[in-house]
């Protein structure tokens, strides 16, 4: 399984965009999340028209959805045919369908390409070919589902926004890699993880890797010195960039 960064700020950072991973299985590609600034970043590595199966959404604020439209739009552009499958809570269609008659009204009748929508419910498992993903709800200020994916080999939980709460902690224990929300340097916003509490998770759910994702823009630059000793202190731990990407076994 290869993950590719593509964004790894939150809604507001200028300086990184959206957070979205572009996950490469060995007979599969996932993107998880698909907000305002994605389509730009994915489209830099992608000029193929087939080159996506699939797309996971976390939740529907729109640093984490809304960029859909442009998502579709370019892929009829480029001229596919390939069916799309949307993965995420059982409103996904209706909310995927009206963010892109919004953009581009009408639009939906012009795609030469179907649009397939699987809706996944907490305690089930989905299987994508070798992948099987289950998700739980975490505590965010929208319903948000975290997600875990297994390809056999390996294990990736992909937190979307949101504090751990019991439900992800089983979800997410002994993975081989956790990509977690990381809003602040410790819990002090409702709704939101923080660094401390990711620690906190590696240690107590036996996670392998934890990459540090969403972190509120003038935290990650005040913050700096402190996140580059935290990571160089914690083997495991990492403060991705846009374009890093990583090789799980």
């Amino acid at each position: 399984m290869k993950i590719l960064f593509l964004g790894v700020g939150e809604a507001c950072d200028s300086r990184h965009g959206n957070c979205s991973i572009l996950v490469h299985a060995k007979d599969t590609t996932l993107l998880l999340d698909c907000g305002f600034s994605v389509p730009h970043r994915f489209f830099h590595y992608c000029d193929d028209p087939d080159c996506l199966d699939n797309v996971w959404i976390s939740h529907f604020h729109g640093d984490h959805f809304l960029g859909l439209p442009l998502l579709l739009l370019r892929f009829w552009e480029m001229g596919r045919t390939r069916p799309l499958q949307f993965i995420g809570q059982e409103n996904l269609k209706e909310k995927a369908l009206a963010a892109l008659e919004l953009a581009y009204p009408g639009f939906a009748d012009k795609l030469t390409f179907s649009l397939q929508f699987t809706t996944i419910t907490p305690g089930t498992t989905v299987t994508i070919n070798t992948l099987h993903i289950q998700a739980a709800v975490s505590g965010h200020s929208q319903k948000n589902y975290g997600l875990l994916v297994n390809d056999n080999k390996c294990s990736l939980y992909y937190s979307g926004d949101g504090r751990a709460t019991e439900a992800t902690r089983r979800l997410m224990h002994g993975c081989d890699l956790a990509l977690h929300e990381s809003f602040t340097m410790r819990d002090s916003i409702p709704g939101h993880g923080s660094v401390e509490s990711c620690l906190q998770l590696m240690n107590e759910e036996n996670i392998k890797q934890l990459a540090l994702l969403h972190m509120e823009r003038k935290t990650r630059y005040r913050e700096r010195e402190t996140l580059t000793r935290l990571v160089a202190a914690h083997p495991g731990l990492l403060l991705p960039k846009e374009d890093d990407s990583l090789s799980l076994p």
